[in-house]
């Protein structure tokens, strides 16, 4: 007697088993479109976009609009969307009842990279913000040239910046020569040849020279400091003029 009550009850307890399983997966199927269809992405709303598109900002969110506001994966279109020119991050925020909310953070211009026939603006950590075919309306800009030369102009200008911030104002361009050093181009057409190595203590003692000796001030044309603690300066004769830095 006791085994058939035992058997009734294991096999009760299945059947309830059974049961669970069966509503669980069908909550689990029905209750995401349930949700689509309570929830639905009514509204988006995009501010902070300037000079991105925000055609394309709706195209990638229109993707996946039918999953609804729950389920909206922001994760995954937040990558998609800051693959958009312009665009340096964005965050996404559902608003209840109906509503994607998508902030925008865009680059800031810092310079114009050059790559053979085309031009980039960059930023100033050197991220390529989008192509342009002119640069006439960012004449203002930076000037990079050099295979690399966005990558590494970064380092260049805290180096600068820290050494001899006086120079940023007169920078015009910079070349970044067989990818390991950097020619300095100013407004006056002064050419700067910076090391490889020990460009810091070259752009120091320059600062000093200058300070001294008011060389910018002169009609000089290039000054040749690869050669450490040792200024080559030329004028626009030809003529060389050498100065230890090092007893600057």
């Amino acid at each position: 007697m006791l085994q058939l009550i035992g058997k009734h009850i294991n096999n009760g307890l299945l059947v309830i088993t059974i049961l669970v399983v069966v509503i669980f997966s069908s909550i689990s199927i029905f209750i995401p479109s349930l949700l689509n269809s309570i929830v639905p992405i009514e509204k988006i709303l995009i501010e902070g976009n300037n000079r991105s598109s925000e055609n394309e900002v709706r195209k990638i969110i229109d993707q996946y609009k039918d999953v609804g506001l729950i389920n909206f994966p922001l994760e995954k279109s937040q990558e998609n969307i800051e693959d958009i020119d312009w665009i340096k991050r964005i965050s996404i925020k559902r608003l209840l009842p109906d509503t994607l909310k998508i902030s925008i953070v865009e680059n800031t211009p810092y310079a114009v990279f050059i790559e053979g026939p085309k031009k980039y603006l960059i930023d100033d950590e050197g991220e390529i913000i989008t192509l342009i075919n002119s640069f006439d309306k960012y004449s203002d800009l930076l000037t990079v040239t050099g295979s690399g030369g966005n990558l590494n102009i970064s380092t260049l200008i805290k180096e600068i910046n820290i050494n001899y911030p006086e120079i940023l104002a007169k920078l015009n361009e910079v070349e970044f020569i067989e990818n390991r050093r950097w020619n300095l181009i100013l407004k006056q057409n002064i050419k700067i040849k910076l090391p490889e190595k020990k460009s810091l203590d070259q752009l120091e003692k320059l600062k000093q020279l200058d300070q001294e000796q008011k060389i910018f001030s002169s009609n000089i044309i290039e000054i040749d400091l690869r050669e450490i603690g040792r200024a080559t300066i030329k004028l626009p004769g030809g003529e060389q003029l050498k100065t230890g830095l090092d007893e600057v």
